[in-house]
């Protein structure tokens, strides 16, 4: 009989603790929480993805830009000459309004 009694008891512990857990929701508070993670995560991933194709896009603009104009890429050059002391002002000057025209 005693051994009847500890079964009931055990049983009856068993079912409070599970109508308990069923109340407090701690299962769906868990899988709640994991979802919501994911979608930080996944919000995180998309925003490193849609940073890198406006950077890729504006490559791509600069590019083109610079592919549509060949006298664009000459003045640079010779910009970067007249910075380096290799031609002067004038002479950097001189040498853009002749590309222009």
């Amino acid at each position: 009989m005693a051994i009847k009694k500890r079964v009931v008891r055990k049983k009856k512990k068993n079912e409070a603790s599970e109508a308990l857990a069923k109340i407090s929701g701690s299962e769906e508070l868990e899988m709640a929480a994991t979802i919501l993670k994911e979608l930080a995560e996944r919000k995180n991933r998309k925003e490193k993805i849609d940073t890198k194709i406006k950077e890729l896009k504006r490559e791509n603009k600069q590019k083109s830009r610079e592919e549509n104009n060949p006298n664009l890429r000459r003045i640079q050059e010779l910009d970067s000459l007249r910075k380096t002391g290799v031609i002067t002002r004038r002479e950097f000057e001189k040498l853009k309004s002749d590309l222009l025209n």
